[in-house]
């Protein structure tokens, strides 16, 4: 044990008597569910079922896409196989419910104390752990050691930030990543990092996410909502961020002289956000989706507070301006392969590091476009709403993101592997 990890473990075992006040907390800043409280101290809420048991774990949206995905083909090879899939929000949460999937349950996922993750490797007893892109904690993966249960990394990408977090701990990172008996890596940057923490093999196999089908929409609410749009060109800014409402805002008032049936949609990546976007737009005429209902001709912005109907937005969009790229915000950027697959334009703010060479790829493509501030933004929307706009066409690089099952049967292959099952024939 590193002198890192033992401090780690100490201050982490002193904390868990007092986190019950901490949930409390959390639950009054609207963080936590109050009726699931007891899974993030450890406690099961479900038994477990018979047979191979995976756990799956990823801190919020993007990650429980991709674990989804590996799940149903993990499933669809060996239906015995079942799963517990942990997460950190509750948007994950109502995600992985609004998803559904036979064989696999849902907890909170422990919060890093020592007691609570046990408690939890004591109910699930799981026979692999599969951790996907960086939500890794110290003592999940040394309890998973102590417990002999292995482990994989899947879609593994590393930010320069968490990079060189991790760099000041060096012993403690070979530590945490040395134990993955397999890690797949989503880009080159992060199998680069990962070989030097984990002084092992690191796959790069590409980001699993490129496996997903295009976001589902339904056709019901899209028809309708086409009819009363009745052709109208649709600016969706969506997976919005603070800043990114009030940049989208400024860049459609610069729009509508030119356009003035322009409809700007507006997405956060959380809807709770909603009463303080609606503080940016007390100016204007707006439709709430959350409210019910349906827009009215003359309600120009939709402030769409709602999960689960992303490709609903991009499905009515006429082009996509995608949130989480603001320099100094600390997000890095949204997958822009989900509006790529629906035929749609991405522009995005520069600070795209978590899908840099996505980006890079599609901007060489006439795919995407990099803005900095809102005139960029107008300046660059402007021909895809007179019909100029360069059309997504087909391109090599552009066809092996729309679709690429590659990383993902390799990532179920490697957890079958270690499952001692063998791939479907």
């Amino acid at each position: 044990m590193t002198f890192a990890l033992f401090t780690y473990q100490s201050v982490t075992s002193l904390l868990d008597p007092a986190l019950p006040l901490l949930l409390k907390k959390r639950v009054s800043d609207g963080k936590e569910d109050p009726e699931r409280l007891q899974e993030r101290r450890g406690y099961a809420s479900r038994k477990r079922p018979d047979g191979p048991l995976v756990w799956m774990h990823g801190a919020s949206i993007g990650e429980s896409q991709v674990l989804l995905l590996l799940f149903e083909a993990l499933k669809a090879s060996h239906p015995e196989i079942q799963g517990v899939i942990t997460t950190q929000t509750r948007t994950s949460s109502e995600l992985v419910a609004r998803k559904n999937l036979p064989g696999l349950i849902h907890q909170m996922a422990p919060i890093d104390t020592p007691f609570s993750v046990e408690r939890f490797l004591k109910h699930w007893s799981p026979d692999l752990a599969v951790f996907a892109e960086g939500d890794i904690w110290p003592n999940m993966v040394s309890k998973l050691d102590r417990h002999k249960i292995p482990r994989m990394l899947v879609n593994a990408r590393m930010t320069e930030k968490s990079f060189d977090g991790w760099l000041r701990f060096p012993a403690l990172a070979k530590k945490v990543f040395g134990g993955f008996q397999t890690i797949l890596a989503a880009n080159q940057r992060t199998t680069d990092g990962l070989r030097q923490f984990a002084g092992r093999k690191v796959k790069l196999t590409g980001n699993m996410k490129y496996a997903a089908a295009p976001l589902s929409t339904d056709p019901a609410a899209l028809t309708s909502l086409q009819q009363i749009l009745n052709g109208r060109p649709v600016f969706a800014a969506l997976s919005t961020h603070p800043g990114d409402e009030a940049m989208a805002l400024e860049a459609f008032n610069k729009l509508k002289a030119d356009c003035p049936d322009l409809v700007l949609i507006l997405a956060p990546r959380h809807p709770e956000r909603a009463a303080e976007i609606l503080d940016l737009l007390r100016d204007q005429t707006v439709y709430q989706r959350s409210l019910g209902g349906a827009p009215m001709p003359e309600d120009n912005i939709w402030l769409c507070d709602t999960l689960g109907e992303l490709g609903l937005w991009i499905s009515l969009s006429t082009i996509v301006f995608l949130g989480g790229g603001k320099p100094g915000a600390g997000i890095h950027g949204h997958n822009p392969i989900e509006p790529l697959k629906l035929g749609r334009h991405v522009i995005s703010e520069p600070d795209v590091s978590n899908f840099q060479k996505e980006f890079d790829d599609m901007v060489a493509a006439e795919a995407a476009t990099l803005v900095n501030d809102s005139d960029e933004l107008a300046h660059a929307i402007r021909p895809f709403l007179n019909g100029s706009g360069t059309p997504i066409r087909d391109n090599p690089t552009l066809l092996t993101y729309l679709s690429g099952e590659e990383p993902l049967l390799k990532a179920r292959d490697a957890a079958l592997a270690a499952l001692r099952l063998r791939p479907a024939s």
